[in-house]
């Protein structure tokens, strides 16, 4: 990654996926049903992706021994995996890496110890038994978890609104639409502060009175 990347990615890390979402609209896939352990937990970093075997984690611990500081493991498996394929002791790993997080369409286990150390994780569900680790899947290659499509190195912003996937071509653009959002959006939150309604603020009367005026 070079320094106009990093430098993105850090401006990137002070957005919200509610802020992305806005900024682009319809046009942003996004993902919901994949949740961080804790609410608290936020991702930002560039993607590794993981194409696990069924019920087989070998491929993922690879990625973990390959990552290097601020990726993001994005992992996908086939439905109905009924084993962990995240656990305590890889997030132990992957926090001393100095890794971004860890997106799971999956199980994993240990939510308790893992929300107590503090790493990024997300996932699809839980479950204690282990995966098998004897076959390969591939990595650093497009997959799809959930709604999402996602390549290596695509940039990846998680939190508890959900999970958005940007190209790094278009991450430029993201930062100066969803900035502006940012700017307005605290122009807003001064005036509800100053006592102005939301409705004022956002000038809905003129809704109110088309719909009046049509019934």
């Amino acid at each position: 990654m070079n320094d106009a990347q990093s430098r993105s990615i850090s401006k990137l890390r002070h957005l919200s996926v509610c802020h992305v979402m806005d900024a682009l609209g319809d046009s942003c896939a996004i993902e919901t049903a994949i949740h961080p352990i804790d609410p608290h937990f936020r991702i930002c970093g560039s993607a590794f992706t993981v194409e696990c075997a069924p019920g087989d984690n070998l491929t993922l611990h690879h990625a973990l021994h390959l990552a290097q500081p601020d990726d993001v493991l994005v992992v996908c498996s086939p439905r109905q995996c009924e084993v962990a394929l995240w656990g305590e002791l890889m997030s132990i790993s992957a926090q001393s890496k100095r890794l971004a997080g860890t997106i799971i369409d999956g199980p994993v286990r240990d939510p308790l110890e893992i929300r107590t150390l503090g790493y990024p994780v997300f996932c699809r569900d839980f479950q204690p038994r282990r995966a098998a680790k004897n076959q390969y899947g591939s990595i650093n290659v497009p997959i799809r978890v959930g709604a999402i499509s996602i390549s290596p190195r695509d940039v990846i912003l998680a939190d508890a609104n959900g999970i958005v996937c940007i190209p790094r071509r278009q991450m430029e653009e993201v930062l100066r639409l969803a900035s502006s959002v940012v700017q307005k959006e605290n122009s807003i939150k001064q005036q509800i502060r100053e006592g102005r309604t939301i409705f004022d603020a956002f000038s809905l009367e003129q809704y109110v009175s088309v719909q009046v005026k049509n019934t």
